[in-house]
């Protein structure tokens, strides 16, 4: 079940550097997720890609969530912005994707 973040900007350009090995904390993790889902991120009001997870630990409030840079993905073409406001914690994405794999 893929979730969604919301950060600044400045975070987001720092999980993406290249060749970056990157962890997101998270105190109370979702329920759902699992190795592999993905990690959708938003900024200022849109969501702007993901990360795919490569290891995730409920138990770990410090490394709850362990990505590499080079995974990620941003949204093109239709898709490309998905708006939403500003929240806390995670939410589970909401809409549907056309890049979805099925």
């Amino acid at each position: 079940m893929d979730i969604v973040i919301y950060t600044n900007p400045y975070v987001l350009l720092e999980k993406r550097k290249p060749d970056h090995h990157c962890w997101w904390s998270m105190r109370k993790p979702p329920e759902n997720f699992k190795d592999g889902d993905k990690i959708w991120f938003a900024v200022r009001g849109e969501v702007m890609g993901y990360f795919i997870c490569d290891s995730f630990d409920p138990e770990d409030p410090e490394r709850t969530f362990e990505f590499r840079s080079n995974s990620w993905v941003q949204i093109e073409g239709v898709y490309h912005w998905q708006f939403c406001k500003r929240f806390r914690k995670f939410k589970y994405r909401w809409w549907e994707w056309s890049g979805e794999e099925k």
